[in-house]
């Protein structure tokens, strides 16, 4: 640029100025010239073309075209177009603005146009330029300079060559917010090498030059203390340290002889409009800053950079990596305009660029420092691959900042290897939600982290490690092998931890240990629940610790609520039960209001007996949901109202509307039998009508037993049975003589109990059925059969005399897998697996061998089996009347 205009002014002054006189020469430019001539205190006898800005003079030599030579006149006539692009990049130069992108390539390009011989200082500078590259004429600068009307000591650019790419809307934010003046503090946080620096260097100009700047002083001062290079990381030398010697460097643009402390900086600002920038913060304590704020008066506004922030009283501005395009425009225009070595990558194909600058994570530093590396004669490709110096360099000492909390959540992320929601965090670490906050806050204001919303619900964020924390851990500082070891394991104990959450709310919705989520974001607050109710068979304490941590990540999911209410309610804590699920059910959409009343009605008749609140709501749970698990409920608890005939249809329904014979059948087939001796006892007690209710009975009997004839072996459901039995006896026996019409349902309850007396023998009601059966024996008109049966089982039932030797135990075939089996026995829970070796045919009863189950069987366990899984050594039919 002061080639170009020291040969503009040599052409005014050799071919205009030589026979014509200023005035008229310069026209109405020279008031304006003159003016400043007078102003000058320079000693030397200066021509007033040295006056003019270039843009002037440019104009002056083409008002007098016909006083040049025909050459230069037409090279002048045609090149003044150009001016429009060569103008303003003077300005930014001469100026001390940061120049834009693409302003070097620019001004070169214009100036290669003007080829006459006119132009001999400007072609001298092209060609040594072409030359050299990297050349560069002396500049003697001030670290103090004024503009129109604001002093400063804005530091030089270091980003001249390509000009700042890719930050013209995050300079626009900062500078509209700086105008406005509502945060009296602004910090740009970030990575390293991300460009925060150049950034504020940037606002800091564009205020310099804006007429509505309320500044009267900018101040800057940097506490960088090193930097890299394309050789290595090197001390910056006579680099301020601390924000005393910031005070010190930032009071001598006030005042040469400054020698005082900030309180003394305080009092040289008083009154004066002011921005202090601070570049790198992270060097000092955030309370050194704070203390600084307190003391400086308070037109002091502030602008920092800092990799952590202040962590109190500022603005953060977070500044992500270059967008895609402006990356690749970076590292074109650098690798161009550093030419030599590195020429040949600013022809790249685009698809090489791109893996190049997504390696380099987008960052200008890294950008940079690649080319400047391959410049200095790095092979490319290694280089690439060999970036821990400068991953060092942009990282540590952010990392070593850390406390341990927020160490433990980057070691996480970094052996997950994805992005995590901070509630899978909060399940991996086992961290305190309170702290789980703070650390992951500090993480991102270090720029360890990055927080964007999830692709499947807007209002909940992902947190992923950046790319160099990534690789400062994989490369630089690996955490503990036990450390990521751990946290897959926890990830891999969370994973199959939901999938049987599935499995087992697709066999069965509301099985006691289901917990429900409304999208996948529930599932670590879930996975707690899980813990918990788990855990609540053990010890309630560590069950309410799981609740307390599901709560704190999850305090509006009423899911929350539901869980610890049935937990209070297993344990006998009523009351707390009761609030819990109201809250739930304040909490919930209308969908979990169906399944919190279902549980609510649950815990208020069985363990509240509060039938009548209880009904509503399990009603309002059927009509939405229509399961077999509500319909169940609904009748059980109609039951409990003696609502008998509503109980029927409700548990009918249930029975017709389930599938397969898993635990909720048998809890049906339970529940009603449980009905229809109620409905008995209710018609025998209350309205003394014996028949009808020994015809309940005899119904609630045959349903039953047809169950355990099916296979079943089922304590509780025998109990039921036996209850029934005992219910037809006594109402036959309330009549006084035995009628002809009960003859068939006596025949089948007698054989029925014979059948399954060693499951029957040990039901709490068998204590009473011998008796029952006595008092059947001696009613009169008892037939032949009925009396016959009735000798047999009060043989069956009486007690055996010491000494007797022990018969075979007796079961029932559970499941046949074609070459083994198992049976079922009240005295092995687990069932006794038997092969299809050891089965032999029965006195006279065949095996089936395609489909023996339900058939009973008599068998010896094997001495040498295993305890949790009983063996058979021997296995026989039986006839069920044996």
């Amino acid at each position: 640029m002061d080639s170009f205009e020291s040969d503009v002014r040599r052409m005014i002054l050799r071919f205009i100025l030589d026979h014509m006189g200023e005035v008229e020469a310069l026209g109405e430019s020279y008031q304006r010239a003159d003016d400043r001539r007078r102003v000058d205190a320079s000693d030397d006898d200066l021509s007033i073309v040295e006056y003019l800005d270039m843009r002037e003079a440019y104009d002056i030599l083409n008002r007098h075209r016909e006083a040049l030579p025909v050459e230069l006149a037409r090279e002048l006539r045609h090149g003044t177009p150009r001016m429009d692009t060569l103008v303003p990049i003077r300005n930014r130069v001469m100026h001390g603005r940061p120049l834009q992108a693409g302003d070097a390539e620019k001004a070169v390009s214009v100036c290669w146009e003007f080829k006459s011989r006119f132009w001999p200082t400007m072609r001298d500078t092209l060609d040594r330029l072409g030359a050299e590259p990297g050349w560069e004429p002396a500049f003697n600068g001030s670290n103090r300079r004024y503009s129109d009307r604001v002093l400063h000591n804005l530091p030089p650019f270091d980003y001249d060559d390509t000009g700042l790419i890719g930050r013209s809307q995050a300079c626009g934010d900062i500078v509209k917010h700086l105008l406005r003046r509502r945060e009296p503090m602004i910090t740009i946080t970030g990575e390293g090498g991300i460009g925060k620096t150049a950034l504020a260097s940037d606002v800091a100009y564009s205020l310099l030059d804006n007429p509505d700047s309320p500044y009267e002083c900018i101040l800057w001062t940097s506490l960088k203390t090193e930097r890299l290079t394309a050789n290595g990381v090197v001390e910056i030398a006579g680099a301020v340290r601390d924000i005393t010697g910031a005070t010190h460097t930032l009071g001598k643009v006030l005042a040469d002889d400054f020698k005082g402390g900030a309180q003394e900086l305080a009092e040289a600002l008083e009154g004066i409009e002011t921005l202090l920038i601070i570049d790198n913060l992270e060097t000092v304590s955030g309370s050194e800053i704070v203390t600084l704020y307190e003391t400086l008066p308070d037109n002091v506004t502030y602008l920092m950079t800092s990799r952590i922030g202040v962590g109190q009283i500022e603005r953060r501005i977070p500044l992500p990596p270059l967008e895609k395009r402006d990356a690749q425009t970076l590292f074109r225009s650098f690798a161009r305009v550093r030419g030599g070595r590195a020429g040949f990558l600013a022809s790249l194909k685009p698809e090489t660029v791109d893996e190049i600058i997504t390696r380099l994570r987008f960052s200008p530093l890294a950008i940079r420092w690649y080319i400047l590396s391959v410049e200095s004669g790095r092979e490319p490709h290694p280089t690439l691959s060999g970036q821990d110096e400068l991953i060092d360099f942009c990282v540590r000492s952010v990392f070593d900042a850390l406390s341990e909390t927020p160490k433990t959540i980057l070691s996480v992320l970094f052996a997950l290897d994805r992005s995590s929601t901070f509630d899978e965090l909060a399940v991996l670490t086992d961290s305190p939600i309170d702290d789980l906050n703070l650390a992951v806050k500090e993480l991102s204001a270090g720029s360890l982290v990055s927080q964007k919303p999830d692709p499947e619900d807007q209002l909940v964020s992902r947190v992923q490690i950046t790319e160099a924390a990534q690789h400062f851990l994989r490369r630089v500082s690996p955490p503990p092998k036990a450390d990521i070891s751990r946290t897959l394991l926890r990830e891999q104990e969370f994973k199959r931890s939901e999938e049987q959450r599935r499995t087992e709310a697709s066999k069965r919705q509301f099985a006691p240990g289901a917990v429900r989520v409304r999208s996948s974001h529930d599932e670590p607050t879930a996975h707690l629940l899980r813990l918990a109710l788990a855990q609540s068979r053990v010890s309630i304490d560590r069950a309410q610790n799981y609740l307390d941590r599901a709560r704190a990540l999850n305090p509006e999911f009423w899911e929350v609520d539901r869980v610890e209410a049935f937990i209070l309610s297993q344990n006998d804590q009523i009351d707390q039960a009761t609030s819990l699920y109201r809250s739930a059910l304040r909490k919930a959409d209308e969908a979990g209001r169906a399944i919190i009343s279902y549980y609510f009605a649950g815990h208020l008749g069985g363990r509240g007996h509060d039938v009548d609140a209880a009904l509503p709501l399990a009603a309002a749970a059927h009509d939405y949901l229509q399961t077999a698990d509500t319909a169940q409920l609904l009748g059980k608890i109609n039951l409990w109202a003696r609502n008998y005939e509503e109980s029927q249809i409700h548990l009918e329904w249930a029975l017709d509307n389930m599938t397969g014979r898993g635990r909720l059948r048998l809890i049906i087939i339970t529940s009603l039998v449980d009905s229809w001796r109620r409905w008995s006892e209710s018609l025998l007690e209350d309205d003394r009508r014996p028949i009808e209710a020994a015809h309940k009975a005899s119904a609630g009997f045959s349903q039953g037993v047809k169950e355990l004839d099916s296979g079943a072996w089922d304590q509780r459901l025998a109990e039921m049975i036996l209850e029934s039995a005992n219910a037809f006896l006594r109402s036959v026996g309330e009549l006084g003589t035995f009628p002809s019409v009960f003859e068939g349902d006596a025949v089948r309850l007698l054989k029925g109990v014979k059948r399954h007396s060693v499951l029957f023998e040990r039901c709490a009601a068998w204590r009473h059925f011998p008796g029952r059966v006595g008092r059947l024996y001696r009613l009169a008109g008892v037939s032949q059969e009925v009396s016959s049966l009735c000798e047999n089982l009060v043989h069956v039932a009486r007690p055996k005399p010491d000494g007797a030797i022990e018969t075979s135990p007796q079961g029932i075939v559970k499941a046949w897998r074609g070459t083994y089996g198992f049976i079922s026995h009240p005295d092995y829970p687990s069932d006794v697996f038997f092969p299809g070796s050891v089965v032999q045919d029965g006195h006279g009863v065949k095996w089936d061998p395609v489909n023996p189950v339900g058939v009973h069987v008599v068998f010896e366990v094997d001495e040498h089996g295993n305890e949790d899984r009983p063996r058979a050594n021997y296995v026989a039919p039986v006839s069920v009347d044996e």
